[in-house]
């Protein structure tokens, strides 16, 4: 099928204009409009990416109600260079005001970002204020985190507008479909006695596929509410959710009630998972989240990690048993103690240094061994430096298939052909932190947490 016979890329087109027009309307100068009319579509597959990339360019380039946004669109999918904009220039040049783009990366470039899930979690772009989901990923908990792109602490935006693309007339089928396929890969599974899960959730059975497929149908009527609340289990929390708990904590109760509490402020709760000591501290003005379990074990030092540990309702009644404040100062050295040793690591540049893959160092040194003529020293050099740095296996694949396709010379062209493919940059460790005291982390509130279910909890003890 050609671009131009797809009936959902006319949608899309519609959407579009819809969103200029809207822009227009309400912009109040030049930036203001322009930030109202970015957009993030987003979808599952890169080649649907693709798909939609080469046919928006011809549509901007002849559709006169899309004239604003000619030249202003990029893709991204995966970590690779596309149109010669890495995934980095891509957010910054989408979003150069919330992604706190770098100087010389500032400029702002482009009002359409399409790209996969790669950016739908741990980037800003609430510059913008429009998600499109050209298709659904079977988690609706995905579409929260999409979502949280643009609908975050910081937004200049009083409403942002989040568009789903349903397969309405066929979307009962595929969902009765899946449902018969997971009671028959549960059932296959209990036969046989396999324990890993071919489906996520699969094993929970008809249950969670339940949910899900109500939370599919809300989204189908217009309800919003699983974008508002990110879902009703604790255990789902994408990370997303507790920004959105923030920004209506901040709303509610106003945000010199909270930056108003004195410093080392507690509180505790029972129907927690586990029982303990939840701590934040900062050193400076550097945050850290501690969860210290009451039976010993492992601090939990992650954030996502640990607020999940504390996540509970608005209406969950507020404990704390004498014995519960005494533990605290105990949990608390313990948990002040392991700041402190974060810290200290940071404080010794040898500990910063990046950990480089085998295959890498071995790129790095054929780089040295074999240079790529016509390169300058100092090309050379940035060259190395763009292959010592902490890359994932997929990138080291990449580059390690170059060192064994060629010998020599030929080998180090193409090295440094796909490094700039990539878009791979110099990687520049952390500065060292500065020496400090132990008594310099300072507390600034904790919780007490009782687990609701002792025994189950008992259970998963290591």
């Amino acid at each position: 099928m050609k671009g131009e016979n797809d009936p959902k890329l006319d949608c899309l087109i519609e959407a579009l204009v819809e969103i200029e027009k809207q822009a227009r309307r309400e912009g109040l100068d030049e930036q203001g409009t322009r930030n109202k009319r970015k957009m993030v579509i987003f979808s599952y597959f890169a080649d649907t990416v693709e798909w939609i990339t080469e046919h928006l360019k011809n549509v901007l380039e002849t559709d006169g109600r899309l004239a604003a946004y000619r030249g202003r669109m990029v893709s991204v999918a995966g970590d690779e260079t596309r149109d010669g904009v890495s995934r980095a220039k891509a957010v910054f040049g989408f979003a150069p005001e919330s992604s706190e783009a770098p100087p010389g990366a500032d400029e702002d470039r482009y009002d359409i970002l399409v790209t996969t899930d790669v950016l739908a979690e741990g980037v800003n772009l609430q510059q913008a204020r429009n998600v499109i989901n050209y298709d659904l990923p079977w988690n609706p908990m995905r579409l929260v985190q999409r979502h949280g792109r643009i609908d975050r602490i910081g937004s200049p935006h009083r409403d942002v507008y989040v568009r789903c693309f349903f397969p309405d007339k066929r979307l009962n089928d595929l969902l009765d479909l899946e449902s018969r396929i997971r009671r028959k890969l549960k059932q296959a599974a209990a036969s046989i006695g396999v324990e890993h899960e071919v489906i996520p959730g699969a094993a929970t059975g008809e249950q969670v596929f339940a949910e899900t497929r109500e939370e599919i149908e809300k989204l189908r009527n217009e309800d919003a509410t699983i974008l508002e609340n990110g879902g009703e289990d604790p255990s789902a929390h994408s990370g997303e959710e507790y920004r959105q708990e923030l920004r209506k904590g901040l709303e509610r109760h106003g945000e010199k009630t909270i930056t108003g509490l004195p410093w080392g402020a507690g509180s505790g709760f029972v129907s927690g998972r586990v029982t303990g000591h939840f701590f934040c501290a900062k050193v400076g003005e550097r945050v850290f989240l501690r969860f210290v379990p009451a039976e010993g074990g492992a601090i939990v030092k992650d954030t996502l990690g640990c607020l999940k540990l504390i996540a509970c309702k608005e209406d969950t009644p507020r404990h704390v048993p004498d014995n519960a404040r005494e533990a605290a100062y105990v949990a608390w050295q313990r948990a002040r103690r392991d700041i402190f040793e974060e810290w200290k690591f940071a404080t010794d540049p040898a500990n910063l240094q990046p950990r480089v893959r085998a295959g890498m160092k071995a790129a790095a040194d054929h780089i040295r061994k074999y240079p790529p003529p016509e390169f300058t020293q100092e090309q050379i050099d940035r060259l190395i430096e763009c292959i010592e740095a902490p890359w994932g296996v997929r990138i080291e694949r990449q580059i390690r298939d170059c060192l064994d396709g060629g010998k020599g010379v030929g080998a180090s062209v193409a090295i440094a052909a796909k490094v700039k493919e990539l878009g791979l940059e110099p990687f520049k460790p952390a500065a060292p932190l500065p020496p400090i005291e132990q008594d310099e982390v300072r507390l600034v509130c904790w919780l007490a947490v009782a687990a609701s279910s002792p025994s189950r909890i008992a259970a998963r003890r290591p």
